[in-house]
């Protein structure tokens, strides 16, 4: 997962040469993560978009009354407000919504249309008519009839997670209608996975994959010797084994402690939001969380990594994602020890795959002995393969071949 910035962050303009398919767009990204969050998927191909040319009015996703009884810091997250990070990018800060829309499509009807009575109101304020509807939520297809798309308009359904798989108050039933609506809706969908093109293509046979990538240029920062290490984690005790993305149930807590048993003289530091019970890591005298830092920073993190890891639980959730992080990884040149994730094993030349505590505690060990120049080279080289600048050019020319 990559990070936040305030703004659009200078690496991740990418290097998209050439005409690029979409030019002259006003796209409404409806996301499933905050603009000033976790820097992932969404923000990366609005930022492209913005900069060939198309402007972009990004939807954070709403936050609902439970959430805040839950999270009092969400009181301060602002409500019903729109505000600019460049002439193509505006960011909009939806009302809270009524919980249960994703077990009670009523609900989520009624909270669909309190999103659409904001959204003309900042469309108004803009002077703006959205052309392309960039949807990464199910529960949008309520939204959908009531967007003064124009003759023309093309909806988009950007499939990165398997949301019917997600813990807490979901229906998997109702989650499962939403988006099986949205993909008949939709005249281009995507699928950030393999696994997700299987599991979805028969809800549409036109399913393109468009897996996801990295900043190659900014990542590959970590390997310039003059980029100095931050000063919490420069004074650790080496090897240290790292980890960037949220700290979440889907985060094998064992998988983490087995590699800090296998580098019991070194050290294992967690970068990113914890959003789980950590008791017992923190009971490991050589885990340290860092919890969440600017995206901007993280090259000089990698940099101080000798070994990054990819600690997931292997689930049905987990099984459909297709990990930013390990594309991020190699472009840093780290050695990757994986949960052995089916998106991952097309890379087992270049990572580690684990099965087990004990593979995994294994597979470190080895990473570290096993490391050298020409292996760095090779891992860069797959990541440059890999770039946001080319997946955002493959899923824009769908949008720009679906109106030929």
């Amino acid at each position: 997962m990559l990070w936040r910035a305030d703004g659009i962050p200078e690496a991740a303009t990418g290097d998209t040469n050439g005409d690029f398919p979409l030019r002259g767009e006003t796209i409404l990204c409806l996301a499933a993560a905050d603009w000033s969050g976790m820097w992932g998927r969404a923000q990366q191909f609005m930022t492209i978009f913005a900069r060939e040319g198309n402007r972009v009015i990004y939807v954070d996703p709403p936050i609902t009354y439970l959430s805040v009884l839950k999270n009092p810091a969400l009181k301060r997250r602002p409500v019903g407000k729109v505000h600019s990070v460049s002439a193509n990018i505006h960011i909009y800060h939806p009302p809270v919504f009524l919980p249960f829309g994703n077990m009670y499509r009523r609900i989520n009807r009624v909270n669909q249309q309190r999103l659409a009575a904001g959204l003309r109101g900042v469309l108004r304020g803009l002077g703006l008519t959205p052309t392309i509807c960039w949807t990464y939520l199910p529960n949008t297809v309520d939204l959908l009839p009531l967007l003064p798309l124009p003759s023309g308009g093309v909806v988009v359904y950007d499939c990165a997670d398997d949301h019917a798989a997600f813990p807490g108050l979901i229906d998997r039933e109702v989650v499962n209608r939403m988006e099986a609506e949205l993909f008949r809706r939709a005249q281009v969908s995507l699928a950030s996975a393999a696994e997700l093109q299987r599991r979805k293509k028969s809800l549409a046979p036109n399913l393109l994959l468009v897996p996801n990538g990295a900043d190659v240029g900014h990542f590959a920062r970590a390997l310039d010797p003059d980029l100095p290490l931050p000063p919490d984690l420069a004074p650790l005790p080496r090897p240290v084994i790292g980890y960037a993305g949220a700290v979440s149930e889907w985060v094998d807590q064992e998988l983490v402690a087995a590699a800090a048993r296998a580098c019991s003289h070194g050290s294992v530091v967690l970068i990113g939001p914890v959003n789980t019970d950590v008791s017992y890591l923190k009971r490991l005298p050589n885990v340290h969380l860092f919890g969440w830092r600017d995206y901007r920073d993280l090259p000089a993190y990698f940099k101080g990594f000798d070994v990054a890891l990819i600690p997931f639980k292997i689930n049905e959730l987990t099984r459909a994602v297709n990990p930013v992080k390990l594309y991020e990884y190699l472009a840093a040149g780290l050695p990757v020890v994986s949960a052995d994730l089916p998106e991952v094993r097309p890379f087992a030349s270049l990572v580690k795959l684990a099965r087990s505590p004990e593979e995994f505690g294994a597979a470190v060990r080895s990473a570290l002995a096993s490391d050298s120049p020409g292996k760095t080279a090779a891992r860069v080289a797959e990541a440059a393969r890999h770039s946001w600048a080319q997946r955002a050019r493959l899923a824009a020319a769908a949008v720009a071949q679906c109106r030929k």
